[in-house]
């Protein structure tokens, strides 16, 4: 199963994501990444998550708010609804 997370490089998007992909799930995370809080950390949470099983995590940096950017992330993924 394919899961979306947004949020993804978030205290709980990370905590999250990390969890479903130990549970064997793949992953597509989204974030925008804005600067509310340290983007630096959070570009360090995503390095974390492509190291806990390679193949389980795909990541998208873009606003959940842009449809055509998020249509296109999500196009080469089987998602279900």
């Amino acid at each position: 199963m394919t899961i979306i997370v947004t949020g993804a490089a978030g205290f709980i998007g990370h905590a999250l994501t990390r969890a479903l992909m130990q549970r064997g799930e793949h992953v597509v995370g989204i974030d925008n990444l804005n600067p509310y809080y340290d983007p630096a950390l959070k570009h360090a949470r995503i390095a974390d998550l492509a190291t806990v099983d390679s193949g389980r995590f795909d990541f998208a940096e873009l606003d959940f708010a842009d449809h055509e950017a998020l249509e296109t992330a999500l196009a080469p993924h089987k998602l279900s609804t």
